[in-house]
């Protein structure tokens, strides 16, 4: 019994000193940096060092500890990167503006372009239209008036 005891403890002394050994600053220093461009192994390693870190008392971590714990929590990398770049915004406005003016443009061009309106839409030959319809009684809940404009 007094061997399994000793056992136990041997196996948990370097693990428990493992978890409260600090990462080197040079390991995670401008992580956000560098952190797509690290091999996957790399990017697990320090993933579980500072998971087993965070295990301890806030305090005891450092500095840059919390800020690389942090990016890789909550940084703009993976599926949080951006999805538009830092010039993309002007990029895309301009690209609407040019949009919204050329279909102004071929609007005006179609607009000139158009024959004129039908003799139906007189207003002469809507209130004549009206005229026909409240001398034959049509439709009087609905209304009759054929009157498009004021």
């Amino acid at each position: 019994m007094l061997r399994t005891s000793f056992a136990r403890v041997a196996r948990i002394t370097p693990v428990r000193f493992a978890q409260t050994q600090a990462l080197t600053k040079a390991s995670i220093v401008d992580l956000s940096n560098r952190w797509e461009a690290m091999p996957a192994a790399e990017q697990h390693d320090i993933v579980s060092k500072l998971t087993e870190r965070q295990k301890l008392a806030w305090n005891e971590l450092t500095d840059t500890e919390k800020q690389a714990a942090w990016y890789i929590s909550y940084g703009e990398w993976g599926p949080r990167r951006p999805v538009h770049g830092k010039g993309d915004a002007a990029f895309i406005a301009k690209g609407v503006a040019v949009g919204i003016l050329g279909s102004v443009c071929l609007f005006a061009l179609l607009r000139s372009k158009a024959p004129d309106a039908p003799k139906t839409m007189n207003k002469d030959w809507q209130i004549k239209s009206d005229e026909y319809l409240k001398s034959k009684n049509a439709n009087p809940w609905g209304g009759y008036s054929q009157v498009q404009s004021k």
